[in-house]
């Protein structure tokens, strides 16, 4: 996984609980990660996090879900997460690419584990 530069300080700033993660975001875009990236390279929609687990100690899972409506004619090759101030945490990018007919939706899971 490809941790962004703000990642770092969005999670000194979760412990405090002035930053969140919000949203997760897909796109087009198929340049290599890099971690001064502030957004997707081809953003095609964004979406509130569907549900955020923080039930195993110190994990969280993050789903977002995308409906076939919001994905018809998307050939995605990148998402990410985005904080309610829209600052990128990850970029992922998809070997190839996966296309969306209209007849297909997209849950995105994802899980940042913490180690001390």
């Amino acid at each position: 996984m490809g941790v962004t530069n703000n990642a770092k300080s969005v999670i000194a700033a979760n412990m405090t609980g002035s930053a969140l993660s919000t949203h997760m975001a897909v796109g087009a875009g198929s340049t290599i990660f890099s971690a001064s990236q502030t957004t997707l390279v081809s953003e095609w929609d964004r979406n509130s996090l569907s549900s955020v687990d923080t039930a195993t100690p110190y994990e969280v899972t993050l789903i977002c879900d995308f409906t076939p409506v919001e994905m018809s004619g998307l050939s995605m090759r990148e998402f990410g997460t985005f904080t309610l101030g829209s600052v990128m945490l990850n970029r992922e990018t998809v070997t190839g690419s996966v296309v969306f007919d209209g007849e297909q939706g997209l849950q995105i899971q994802q899980t940042f584990k913490f180690y001390l």
